[in-house]
């Protein structure tokens, strides 16, 4: 129905052929429940700016200001607004509710009218013509609206975090493609291609389930007490076994499971395992005693966790829809690096470093990049950033410390000795500086070269702690050796030849892959594990506080 028909003859058919619609849509052509088509349009092409969302006037003037949906569409669509919190969603920003009001207020007046006599009807203004146009307007608008949504539109991590966050381009096909199907005027063709715009990723997938779990839950705080262990019976055991479920630590039970027990309160073996999971993944002992501790951090308010959890739901939706088939999976917050295969089976996992946003310019940027090598004792090549503020001042307060620390020096393209280099009074942008393979470069063994203009890639490190935010932008790899030894795996490479290049082999060996291993910096701060519980980590470089911010505002 959104064509414009010119021709007359096809204009008369398409209205008999469209009759059958337009009856569900306004109710029987006899009797009180007759509403004219004409007056429908009418109303809605005088409506039609109230519509928010630019596609929707375009949509209804482009189909001759008829409505889009019949009765039964009407009600699954309006079912899949009602879902718009499970994804993270406020009803209000897309205009859920609104529509919600709207077709109440269909309703009504249709019941309204029907409760009228013949006598009253002549003498009274027909108000269900313009009540379907607001139903039907509303309604699309919010699906509009909805489907920038979940495509994306509503945040703009680029434009709140400049040079340190570069998401994925917008998938504008698919987001277009929703857009047509909404306008087309089939319920079950929009329906499909807002699915479609969803993140398809089994971890996506899993955390809009914790945060639907997180909304439905009905857990009470747990009170205080006594501390309690394995066998012990309590008041609280009913409220930690809803707090651990809506959690996700008691698998796939639901929140209020246990209350219809034979013993609600024992605090048995199942609870005990769930709240050690717990303990341990809020950095707690990992026992199963229930402590003030344990009850405080169980008694987190759980709206906040839902919102945090929606915000990672949103950075999903800026991430690539494709990863790869193998790939390195960094998340940033949680200073841990994967390395991920075809199946999603993860073949290599580790803690690393991240940059130290302490420092100006050392933060690690959320980016989409591949790994082109692996190369095996190499070289420093120390920025000009770094040069300027740790290489020049070391070697100011001490002129042999860049020759000690296997500093090689340029002027103008020409090594120069930089012992002789009188520093306290040259222009730092006149030299540059390359360090040797040892001990004391912070490259370590091993580097894995990435393709991006900042430099930033993933190195071993002549650091030993590992799970910080401590390095100067790039990654530091808690094991590089392992990994090393799994990139080559691919090029043929057998452990052993790949261990020995990296303890004894020649400097400065790279080792180019015949196919880039895409690596993907990410940031998120909640996660669902293996076992299906949700894990929050720290947010080191402040962007919860930034992008919920923007969401809200």
């Amino acid at each position: 129905m959104t064509a414009i028909l010119t021709h007359p003859a096809a204009y008369v058919l398409a209205w008999s052929l469209a009759w059958g619609l337009l009856s569900d849509l306004f109710g029987s052509d006899r009797g009180p429940e007759r509403v004219q088509p004409t007056a429908v349009q009418t109303a809605m092409e005088r409506i039609a700016s109230l519509g928010q969302h630019e596609a929707t006037r375009a949509t209804y003037a482009a189909g001759g200001w008829a409505p889009l949906w019949d009765a039964g569409e009407r009600r699954a669509l309006a079912d899949r607004l009602r879902e718009a919190p499970a994804d993270g969603l406020d009803p209000e920003t897309i205009g859920a509710d609104r529509a919600e009001t709207a077709l109440a207020r269909m309703d009504r007046a249709r019941a309204r009218w029907a409760s009228l006599d013949e006598a009253a009807r002549d003498s009274l203004p027909d108000p269900r013509a313009e009540a379907i146009a607001r139903a039907d307007l509303f309604l699309t608008d919010a699906l509009f609206r909805l489907a920038d949504a979940l495509g994306g539109e509503r945040l703009d991590p680029a434009a709140l975090h400049p040079g340190t966050w570069f998401p994925a381009a917008p998938d504008s096909l698919r987001l277009g493609a929703a857009r047509e199907a909404i306008a087309t005027g089939d319920a079950a063709t929009a329906l499909a291609a807002l699915d479609d715009l969803q993140p398809q990723h089994p971890q996506a997938v899993a955390l809009r389930e914790a945060l639907d779990r997180l909304r439905r839950a009905d857990a009470a705080p747990i009170p205080d007490g006594a501390p309690l262990t394995v066998g012990g019976h309590s008041i609280r055991v009913p409220h930690v076994r809803a707090r651990l479920a809506a959690l996700g630590f008691l698998g796939e039970a639901p929140p209020d499971t246990g209350w219809d027990d034979a013993d609600p309160y024992l605090f048995d073996a199942e609870i005990a395992g769930a709240l050690s999971r717990f303990r341990l993944s809020r950095d707690l002992s990992a026992d199963s005693l229930l402590d003030a501790a344990a009850t405080e951090a169980l008694n987190v308010d759980l709206d906040s966790l839902a919102r945090r959890v929606a915000l990672n739901l949103e950075r999903w939706r800026h991430l690539p829809r494709d990863f790869g088939e193998r790939h390195v999976w960094v998340n940033l917050p949680a200073y841990h690096l994967e390395v991920r295969e075809a199946d999603g089976s993860v073949g290599l996992e580790m803690t690393v470093n991240i940059g130290n946003a302490q420092t100006t310019g050392w933060t690690t940027p959320v980016i989409t990049d591949s790994i082109t090598q692996v190369v095996f004792r190499p070289a420093w090549y120390v920025p000009a950033s770094l040069a300027a503020s740790q290489v020049v001042p070391m070697a100011r307060a001490d002129s042999l410390s860049l020759y000690r620390q296997g500093f090689e020096v340029y002027q103008g393209g020409a090594a120069v000795d930089s012992r002789l280099v009188p520093w306290d009074s040259v222009s730092v942008s006149d030299f540059r500086f390359v360090q040797r393979p040892g001990p004391a470069n912070p490259l370590g063994r091993a580097k894995f070269p990435m393709t991006n203009p900042y430099a930033i890639l993933i190195h071993d490190t002549n650091r030993r702690d590992f799970g910080g935010p401590v390095s100067s932008g790039c990654v530091h790899a808690g094991d590089a050796e392992a990994l090393a030894a799994y990139l080559l795996r691919a090029e043929g490479w057998e452990e052993e030849r790949a261990q020995h290049a990296y303890r004894r082999g020649p400097q400065r060996q790279g080792v180019s892959l015949r196919d880039p291993v895409h690596t993907h910096f990410v940031y998120l701060t909640a996660e669902v594990d293996d076992t299906g519980a949700l894990v929050f980590h720290d947010d080191p470089y402040g962007y919860d506080r930034v992008q919920l911010a923007a969401l809200a505002g």
